[in-house]
């Protein structure tokens, strides 16, 4: 069997502009590289390494259905969990689960969703990764 080796994690949009938009001003990914002839596709970066791609749903034959059935969610660390969500706040996206601290493992998290709807988890970097 081969091994497999790790790429972007895919997130599908039915305003792939706009969520292309979102994900690089927001949140602070680069753009790496745009494909448009014949599918419309993203590859972008955080300076972390942290890897995402943005595709247009329709032309992967993916229509909207309820993203709160998500099966795949992106977890992001972050220095400071509440302030990154008043970022967030600000800029178009929607705080899923508020910051909260873990009194047990001594931890913030949360969950936000991006403009279309889809999850991210967010935790500081004292959460156990273990």
């Amino acid at each position: 069997m081969s091994e497999i080796r790790g790429r972007e994690t895919v997130v599908l949009a039915d305003d792939y502009d706009g969520l292309v938009k979102w994900y690089r001003d927001v949140l602070g990914f680069r753009v790496i590289r745009l494909f448009d002839d014949g599918f419309h596709y993203c590859n972008l970066e955080t300076a972390s390494g942290i890897k995402v791609g943005i595709a247009l749903a329709s032309e992967m034959g993916v229509t909207s259905t309820d993203r709160g059935a998500q099966r795949v969610i992106l977890q992001f660390e972050v220095d400071d969990v509440r302030e990154f969500f008043a970022t967030i706040e600000g800029a178009g996206g929607t705080i899923v689960h508020p910051a909260t601290f873990n009194e047990q493992d001594r931890f913030w998290f949360g969950a936000i969703a991006d403009p279309e709807g889809n999850q991210c988890w967010v935790v500081d970097s004292q959460c156990p990764s273990r």
